[in-house]
This record gives C-alpha cells, sequence and structure tokens, in this order.
C-alpha cells in the first residue's frame, strides 16, 4: 500500500497539471477570440457610424434638391404670367400702364409666396433689367434705391452685386453674399429668367436664403461644430459653402481627398465624405474623427479593465478547479452516464413508437382518408416508399395446427418475425393487425423483379413454409391487385380482404384477379359504401368516379347479375347518396334551387350512369368545406385567437385540425419557419410587452393572463427574450413616460 499511494498522487498531480494547463489554453483562446470580437466590433461600428453620416449627407442632398424644385417651379409661374411678362418688356415709367401692371404683378407676389413659406428663403425679388426696377410683394422701386436705401446692402460694391445677378444663368446660381451683406455665411440664389425659354422676359430672379435653416439642415448639432459641408458643380466649382467658420483651406482639402469606393477619405483629424446627387452635384463634408469616439463611447480603458478582470478570475477559477479536480470529474462522470442513459432512453422510445406512427400512416393510406397532398407526400416520404413502382396489399390470417402450442403473445411475435425476414425487399415492409388478429401487409416494388406477383407468391410461400416447420402456424392471405398510385390503396385492400375469405389449404396465396365472381350476389359491401359516402362529403370527384368504376367493374363486367340483384344495388346506391344528401346545408338560394333539382332527380328511377352523376354533383357542395390543402393560415388565426389558453399544445391542434402531431409539426417548420413552441412564446411575450405599457395590469398576475401555468417560467422566458425582467420594463415605461 505504501507504494501505491505516492503512485496514485502522481497520477493525481499529472492529471491536475494537465487540467491547468488545458483551463489556461481554454481561458486564453477565449480572451483570443474576446479581444478578436471587441477589435472587430468596433471596426464594424466604425464603418457603420461613418456610413449613417454619409446616408445622411445624401438625404440632405435630396432635401437641398426638393428645396431647388420648388424654387424652379416658382421662377416658372412668372413665366406664364402675361402681366409680369409684359411689365418685364416695359422701358420705364415712359410706358403707359407702367406703374399699374406693377401694382397688379406686386398683387400676383402676394399669391405666390405661400408656396415659399417651408422654404429656407427668407424674401424674394425680380431685378426687370430692361426698365432697372425691382419688384415684390411689399415694395416696386429702382434697383440703386433697392440696393442703397431699401436692402441697405454694402456700399461701393454695387456694380459687382448687379454683375453677380445679370450672370446668373438658366440654371441659377448661388452668390456669396457675405461681401454686400456683411453676415458671415449668407448666400442668394440668383435665376436669369430670360434665358429659361426662347421668349424675352428680361428679368432675374433674386432668392435670400434663410442660412440658418439650411446650416440646420446639413449642419446638424451631432456634426460638431467644425463641421463643413461643401456643394460643388458637375465641373468641379463651388457652388455653396456651409460653416461657422472659415472653411476655404477645409474647402480645397475636400475636393482634393481621395474618396474611396464608399465615398470616405480621411487626413489628420477629419474624416471626409462625398456623396453624388441626381443631377450631377457634388456634395462633400468635414467632419471631426473624434465624433466617432465621442457617440460610441470610449470603451478601450472599460475593456482593458474587463480583460485584466477576466485575467484574474480566469486564474482564480482554474486554481478552483485544479484544487478540487477529483470531484468534478466524478461529477461529470455521473452527469455523463446519466445523460447517456437518458440519451439511450429516449433513442429506445423513438424506436418503440416509430412503428406506431408506421401502422397509423399506413391504415391512413389503406383508408383512403388523408387529408391533403402535402400529407400525402409526407407520409409516402416517413414510410420511405417515394421511389415504389407498384404496391400490394396481403390481408392475411393465421391458424395453428392441432398439435401446436397455444401462446398467443410468442404466436404473434414470430408472425411478425417472419414478415419482416420473408417479405423485405428493396422497400420496407409495413403491417399492422386487425382487431380479429389478422395481418394487413403492404409490400412495394421498383423496378425488380419482372412479375413482382410472382416474386410475392415465392416470398409468401417460403414464410409459410417455415412458419409452419418452427411454430405450427398456417399463413393464408388474400393479395389485392396491383396498385400503380399509392392513392388508390384502399380499393387494393377491400380485394384483399374479399380474397382472404376463400383461402384455403390449397390456395394459401390467392389474388383478388384469380378469383371466380359470386353471381348470386352483388358487390357492395359496407366498407365500399362507407368509403363512397366520407369521398363525397370531402369532395373528393376523382375518388367518387374511382369508387363507381370499381363497382361497375365488380358487377357488371366480373358479374352476371340477374336484374332483382341489379335493383337491390340501384337501391343500396341510393342510400347512400340519401345518406350524403342529407348532411347538405344550403347557405344561398342558389345552392337551394340546385339541390331542389338534385332531390328531383334522386327520387326518380335509379339508374348506374344517374346516380354516378348524381354523386359527382353532391361533391360540389362539399367542396367548400372540405379540409384545405394548407392548413397553416387557419391554424395562426385560431393561435391569434387562443394562444393565451393554457392547455394550448401541438396535440390540441392535432386533434382540431384532424392532422397528426408529426406531420403538423413537420408543416409548422416548413411554412411558418419556426417550431410551434417557440411561435406559441413568441405571441405570447409580445402580449405581454403590448399589457406592460397599461399601468392598470398587474405584473405579478400577468403570466395566467398569457396562459403561463407558473411565474417562474414566464419570468425565465422573458428575461431570455428580452434580457430584463417584466417588472424592470414596466419600470422602464413609467420612467420614459411619467405622464
Amino acid at each position: 500500500m505504501s507504494h501505491v499511494r505516492p503512485k496514485n498522487r502522481k497520477r493525481r498531480e499529472t492529471l491536475s497539471l494537465r487540467m491547468a494547463l488545458s483551463y489556461s489554453l481554454f481561458l486564453l483562446v477565449c480572451l483570443a477570440l474576446s479581444l478578436g470580437l471587441f477589435l472587430n466590433a468596433t471596426h464594424n461600428a466604425r464603418d457603420t457610424f461613418w456610413t449613417q453620416r454619409t446616408d445622411q449627407l445624401a438625404r440632405d442632398a435630396d432635401t437641398l434638391a426638393h428645396y431647388l424644385s420648388v424654387m424652379n417651379n416658382y421662377t416658372r409661374q412668372f413665366l406664364n404670367d402675361s402681366t409680369f411678362v409684359r411689365l418685364s418688356n416695359m422701358a420705364g415709367p415712359s410706358d403707359q400702364g407702367f406703374i399699374r401692371t406693377a401694382y397688379d404683378v406686386m398683387q400676383g407676389f402676394s399669391a405666390r409666396m405661400y408656396s415659399l413659406l417651408d422654404m429656407p428663403v427668407t424674401q424674394s425679388n425680380v431685378y426687370l433689367s430692361k426698365s432697372g426696377y425691382v419688384i415684390s410683394a411689399s415694395q416696386f422701386t429702382e434697383v440703386r434705391e433697392y440696393y442703397d436705401h431699401y436692402r441697405i446692402l454694402t456700399p461701393g460694391l454695387y456694380d459687382q452685386w448687379l454683375e453677380a445677378l445679370v450672370t446668373s444663368g438658366a440654371e441659377g446660381t448661388f452668390i456669396d453674399a457675405q461681401p454686400f451683406t456683411g453676415v458671415h455665411g449668407a448666400y442668394f440664389f440668383a435665376r436669369d429668367i430670360d434665358a429659361i425659354l426662347n421668349r424675352s422676359v428680361p428679368a432675374v430672379i433674386l432668392f435670400e436664403m434663410d442660412m440658418k435653416r439650411l446650416r440646420s439642415l446639413f449642419l446638424s448639432d451631432d456634426m460638431g461644430e467644425d463641421a463643413v459641408v461643401v456643394v460643388c458643380g458637375e465641373d468641379g466649382t463651388q457652388k455653396l459653402v456651409l460653416s461657422d467658420g472659415d472653411a476655404a483651406q477645409v474647402a480645397q482639402a475636400m475636393q482634393a481627398a481621395a474618396y474611396d469606393s464608399r465615398g470616405f477619405a480621411a487626413e489628420g483629424n477629419r474624416v471626409y465624405l462625398r456623396v453624388t446627387a441626381d443631377n450631377g452635384w457634388v456634395y462633400m463634408a468635414a467632419l471631426d474623427r473624434g465624433l466617432c469616439d465621442e457617440a460610441l463611447g470610449r470603451h478601450d480603458a472599460a475593456f482593458v479593465l474587463v480583460l485584466i478582470v477576466a485575467l484574474a478570475g480566469g486564474a482564480a477559477l482554474v486554481f478552483t478547479l485544479v484544487r478540487h479536480n477529483m470531484r468534478p470529474i466524478r461529477q461529470m462522470g455521473t452527469q455523463l452516464q446519466k445523460a447517456e442513459d437518458d440519451r439511450d432512453r429516449l433513442m429506445k422510445e423513438m424506436d418503440d413508437q416509430r412503428p406506431m406512427l408506421c401502422a397509423s400512416y399506413l391504415r391512413k393510406l389503406l383508408s383512403g382518408h388523408v387529408s391533403s397532398e402535402g400529407e400525402f407526400s409526407y407520409m409516402m416520404n416517413f414510410l420511405s416508399l417515394e421511389g415504389a413502382k407498384c404496391f400490394y396489399v396481403l390481408y392475411a390470417k393465421t391458424y395453428r395446427r392441432q398439435d401446436a402450442t397455444a401462446d398467443p403473445v410468442a404466436e404473434h411475435e414470430a408472425i411478425c418475425d417472419h414478415i419482416h425476414r420473408f417479405l423485405v425487399g428493396d422497400f420496407p415492409v409495413y403491417f399492422y393487425t386487425t382487431l380479429d388478429r389478422s395481418y394487413v401487409v403492404l409490400a412495394a416494388y421498383g423496378d425488380r423483379p419482372q412479375d413482382p406477383l410472382m416474386d410475392l407468391q415465392r416470398r409468401v410461400l417460403s414464410l409459410h413454409n417455415d412458419l409452419d416447420d418452427r411454430c405450427g402456424l398456417w399463413f393464408y392471405c388474400g393479395v389485392g391487385e396491383r396498385c400503380a398510385d399509392a392513392k388508390q390503396l384502399w380499393e387494393s385492400y377491400e380485394q384483399a380482404r374479399s380474397a382472404s375469405r376463400f383461402t384455403a389449404k390449397t390456395h394459401i396465396f390467392l389474388p383478388y384477379e384469380m378469383m371466380r365472381k359470386d353471381s348470386a350476389s352483388f358487390y357492395y359491401p359496407v366498407e365500399i359504401s362507407a368509403k363512397l359516402q366520407h369521398f363525397i362529403t370531402t369532395g373528393n370527384k376523382s375518388q367518387v368516379q374511382e369508387m363507381f368504376a370499381l363497382i361497375h367493374r365488380e358487377n357488371f363486367v366480373e358479374r352476371s347479375l340477374p336484374v332483382k340483384l341489379l335493383s337491390f344495388l340501384l337501391s343500396d346506391l341510393k342510400n347512400t347518396l340519401l345518406k350524403a344528401r342529407f348532411q347538405v346545408a344550403p347557405q344561398t338560394p342558389e345552392e337551394t334551387q340546385r339541390l331542389n333539382a338534385l332531390d328531383e332527380r334522386l327520387y326518380e328511377q335509379p339508374d348506374f350512369p344517374q346516380l354516378e352523376t348524381t354523386a359527382l354533383c353532391l361533391c360540389e357542395f362539399f367542396v367548400r368545406s372540405a379540409e384545405p390543402s394548407d392548413p397553416i393560415p387557419e391554424v395562426e388565426r385560431y393561435l391569434l385567437e387562443n394562444f393565451t389558453d393554457p392547455s394550448m399544445c401541438l396535440s390540441k391542434l392535432s386533434a382540431r385540425f384532424n392532422i397528426s402531431e408529426s406531420y403538423l409539426s413537420h408543416l409548422f417548420k416548413d411554412r411558418i419557419g419556426q417550431n410551434f413552441s417557440a411561435y406559441l412564446e413568441n405571441l405570447r411575450l409580445n402580449e405581454a410587452v403590448r399589457r406592460l405599457h397599461d399601468p392598470q395590469v398587474n405584473v405579478s398576475s400577468l403570466y395566467e393572463d398569457l396562459g403561463y401555468n407558473n411565474p417562474t417560467t414566464f419570468r425565465r422566458a422573458f428575461k431570455k427574450r428580452h434580457g430584463i425582467s417584466p417588472s424592470e420594463m414596466r419600470a422602464s415605461f413609467k420612467t420614459s413616460n411619467p405622464l
């Protein structure tokens, strides 16, 4: 024992060292990943910040383009004003009616000013170059008088001001008004009306821009005090410069900067943004690089502090884990064993449930009660029968020899084992047991063999012989006709059940097509009657036609029935149609009229074509109430109305809409993109947020109103979704809306 303990201690020390190294490496990797994610997130956040500023510059450019468009429309109104056109072509007061015409134009000015109310324009005037007058809504005076006394612009610069007006051009020009007004950053916008169209209108319109409003548009508070915006034409000439200070050098630097594909450039402590408007004008903005740091917050120091704390905490954690290494290992081993046991148990339960699902789907296929094309495809995929070319249905019965020992459980297991051993081919074989202990088997074939019926007979004979030798059981089965479409398996099933009644020791394998039809009785069993009524009341016209074809073939082609039996057959068919008829509830006068005509036809002497036509007419009354091929919209509406029901679950929906749980779950995931439980929880949590806005709602009992069974589950789900508890969200609503 003395030498065993040091050995074990050495092993523990080695294991502890390995664990310490593993935990340390893991910690370093996590920290490295965190650092990488932080740097990447910071880089993306900065790109996003400048992209948002570029988008804002583009929106401001669109707004200015809108202002210019309104000013253009305002200017063109003068071209359509004959009174103004006449005034502009008058030489002066010497022309007859000059003053009266000017008065009429001033009245028109007052009416047009409303279109400039929402514009960054303080006033507008028109310079009449032929007469030398300036006219607006409030004054009409000579241009020199306007410059010196009315507008009181800088003396000595009259000629430069007038030159700027008359050379403004048809597109208009922003004129730097600072030399004339003495106001920093002031601008006029002048446009030569005479150059717009090929008409003689010698006049120039002058807009005095509201620079406070223009600056608030482009130079918002969040752009910083040193922001500069420059607008240039297509040829690179400066149109407009907006800044709170001297921006000449910044404007030149912006125009000379090298922009990337996103319209970004950086020099020193400034970032330049550039966008091009639809009219070809180029808008450039110079912003302080520190804006991004100020907006995003200075996280570097905080991240370093968190990194140091994480390192210290990680070291302490590694030490604690290494110190107590053996106990966690044992606990992990126990938990791992328990998890493996749970997994094995779950897999076993799934394997146990699969035969039940397969049997359920097989029953639906053989009864013809598949509700939609989607459900049929899902069943065929679940059963792995999508590539099958033909199907055979076997209705088998087993009997014991007199000297065989009776053990029902052992017999059932032996029969199931033999079915799997002998009847499985290219496709799986599925079967279920009926109440009378008969076995319904579905055998599927692909391209091989060439004669599937002979192959199936050989397999059944081998099964019978082996089952007889080993267990003393005889295996008799009737076989329906070959079915190429799985939707018609119900017909093959009925044929197999009929054939099974006539099996014998000399005919343990009896295909329905080999039977001799009894002409002393007609073929219309209760099962066929029930199926026909079901197909009519679900509006399934194609299956109704197949059913009538089967009845006609069995009774009019395969048998030679006397007239009396044919009358009985038609009478039974008529009774089936009457059962379906009494389930119709007309909803419109037109349907009532059609139904009355159909009733008259039913009470006439029946014949087979008439009954088939009547059945197809009845189908039309049930088409509107048949189950839709896509039930998801109706399921969604039902959930929106009942999601607060505490008993709401997938099984309840399955029963409500008559769809299997597994298919409904598959359909929900495929059509909506999330599983049922997640969808239901989203509905409840969204409703919770809506109700928390109402101060009258009691937070402590809210979970009951939303369909949760206990408050803990509700709070955990709410916090996982929104990051805060319901009470914390209620408090935040009160803070943001104190009144």
